[in-house]
């Protein structure tokens, strides 16, 4: 069961405390688009997950994307993520 939730847009965080280092996993489910669009919004999260400033907590973090990801840009991808994952903190 997840210790906290974020959510942003159509972007949800979804954090189980551990004592494991951090660790990041990505639901991106087909309604969302065809398998290039999918593995497109899986690379950007990746990479802003690497270039994310604040240190991530100890624990598992599950990334859910929702119905309109595949319309945002980088910039606004940006923005939801990083809302959600520093409303956990």
């Amino acid at each position: 069961r997840p210790t906290a939730r974020g959510k942003s847009g159509p972007i949800r965080v979804a954090f189980v405390a551990a004592d494991s280092p951090a660790a990041v996993a990505y639901a991106i489910g087909k309604h969302v688009g065809n398998a290039v669009t999918r593995n497109r919004i899986r690379r950007r999260l990746r990479a802003l997950i690497d270039h994310h400033e604040a240190p991530l907590l100890d624990g598992f973090y599950l990334v859910k994307c929702g119905i309109g990801t595949d319309k945002l840009t980088y910039d606004e991808l940006q923005h939801h993520l990083y809302r959600a994952i520093d409303a956990i903190a």
